[in-house]
């Protein structure tokens, strides 16, 4: 029995329906989603999967910038500074959206009060404070200018 293309191109749409249906996917990550060889399934015609991401996005089911505006925020609530933010949307292939939110120095400040309040204490364990958050995103003036802060209220307490 042999399948139309048309078929072939109809289980592709509803396998990225799924896929859609479980995550927000970026254009890329579900066309490598939907290419990625999987052991129990025939791999995917190349131009089936293209007409069926052209078909989502006709739908409006995929938006690139929607997921990167979603993406972000996300990131931001998870603690992430923008510079992180901007290299993870970019590893993902989705646009930069047109704001992202600037309050690094809130975010640290807030991150010093709960994440790493113990760790504080000496300066090896400022230094991997530091790391952390450079890690994170966040950019050496911002965390120097918030811990710089955060010392003087430090003296004004004791």
């Amino acid at each position: 029995m042999t399948t139309t293309m048309c078929d072939e191109s109809k289980k592709v749409l509803n396998y990225a329906m799924y896929l859609l249906g479980r995550r927000d996917y970026g254009t890329r990550e579900l066309r490598e989603r939907l290419l990625r060889p999987h052991p129990k399934r025939e791999p995917l015609g190349e131009a089936d999967v293209e007409a069926a991401l052209e078909r989502l996005t006709e739908l409006g089911l995929i938006d690139d910038e929607r997921r990167a505006e979603r993406l972000a925020e996300s990131l931001r609530r998870k603690g992430w500074g923008a510079r992180r933010i901007q290299m993870e949307l970019r590893q993902r292939g989705l646009p930069e959206p047109e704001e992202i939110p600037q309050e690094d120095q809130e975010i640290i400040a807030r991150l010093l009060q709960t994440k790493y309040a113990a760790k504080l204490q000496d300066e090896q364990s400022r230094r991997l404070v530091v790391q952390a958050l450079m890690r994170r995103g966040f950019r050496w003036a911002d965390i120097k200018s918030v811990m710089n802060c955060r010392e003087e209220w430090d003296y004004i307490e004791e």
